[in-house]
Order: C-alpha cells, then structure tokens, then sequence
C-alpha cells in the first residue's frame, strides 16, 4: 500500500468525538494536527490519545526564545508527539532549539502561511526564513496549499526537505494541485471532520493523490 499523504487537521476540541473520528480514519491518513485548543480543553494527554490512531503534529506554532521553544517541544515529546511546528521568523537558534531536543521529533518549520495577512510581514522574508530552516535541521516545512506560485517557489528553496500544506479545501486549496507544485503531504480539516461521509471523503482524496503520484 502506498504511502499515505494527507494529514488529518483535526480542530474538533470535544475529545469523545475527536477520538471516534481518528479511530474511523486510522490507516487513511498519514497523521494528525492539532492545535492549542485542543491542548487547553483536554490537556497533554489528548496528544497521547490520538497518537493512539496516528502520529500527532502538535500545530502549536512555537515563536519564542530557544529555551521557551525547547521545553514546548520537549513536553510534545513527552506525550508522544511525533512532530512540532515552529515559526521561523523567530531566528535560527529558536528553531534550532526545537530541532535539538531530539532526533526522535521531527522539526516542521513554517515559512509562510495560508491567510491574506501573510503578505504583510511574513512572505517577504519566505526565503531568508527557508534558509535558516535548512541551516537549523529542520526535518521539513509548511507552506500553503492555497497559494500555488508559494508553494512552488518554497519547494525550490528547500529542495529534498519534506513540506506539509495547510490551506486544502474551505481555505481553497485543491490537493492535487498542491501535490503538482511540491507538497509532500496535505493537511486538510474541515473538508474532512464536516463531511456527512468523512471516512469516503479521505479515501476519494487518496485515490486523486494516489493517481497523480504514480
């Protein structure tokens, strides 16, 4: 069976029903996304529980000094997250500070994001912050699924590094369109937790994904 390429972005913040739906999906996704809500109602554990059904990436967005950073991602780890992501703006040794805590969590470094307040700030400085990446270990990168032309110009920048792509589905962005212009994986939430049919919503998406891999 091939390889898996979408990541389950699951902002649902009611356990019982978040658990049901990763139980339903396990094996037709590569992983899951959660973010800080989710954390705050249901505490770290939450993260063990889903780690249950498929690897978690904890979506907490880490921007603060190294040491802050790596007791964020140290504390993911210990409740079995497989990955972080990290902002990048915040510089090479906060990123780095990440990326150190262990080879066993893998480092995503956000470049750029899906929202039309990106273009303010963060996307005129996409390829310094795609170069302190790289120079950090980051184990890959995010970058939107929505905008094309980005997504393409990030994937030149980073070469071989991984790049997850938020920004599938509601937010406007097709999978296979993503794939064609470098993502490796898609992360993809409501299009998926709101479907009447969730489990052959993420199998009609697979079999798109799989069509163009080939």
């Amino acid at each position: 069976m091939s390889e898996k390429r979408v990541i389950l972005s699951l902002d649902i913040t009611d356990e019982p029903s978040a658990l049901r739906l990763a139980e339903q999906l396990e094996g037709e996704i590569f992983a899951i996304k959660i973010g800080l809500a989710s954390i705050i109602v249901n505490g770290g554990k939450y993260i063990r529980d889903m780690s249950s059904y498929a690897k978690v990436i904890c979506d907490f967005k880490s921007a603060d000094i190294p040491k802050t950073n790596a007791q964020i991602a140290q504390k993911a780890l210990e409740y079995n997250a497989w990955g972080i992501i990290v902002q990048a703006f915040t510089g090479k040794d906060a990123i780095k500070a990440s990326v150190d805590v262990s080879d066993r969590l893998k480092v995503f470094s956000l470049v750029s994001m899906t929202h039309e307040g990106a273009s303010y700030f963060i996307d005129k400085h996409v390829e310094e912050m795609a170069k302190i990446s790289i120079e950090a270990g980051v184990y890959g990168i995010v970058a939107p699924g929505n905008r094309p032309e980005t997504l393409a110009k990030v994937r030149k920048l980073v070469g071989e590094k991984k790049i997850i792509s938020p920004g599938i589905g509601v937010q406007g962005g097709d999978p296979i369109t993503a794939i064609k212009n470098g993502s490796d994986y898609v992360i993809i939430g409501r299009t998926i937790y709101e479907s009447k049919d969730p489990l052959g919503t993420v199998k009609e998406i697979n079999r798109a994904i799989s069509a163009v891999i080939r």
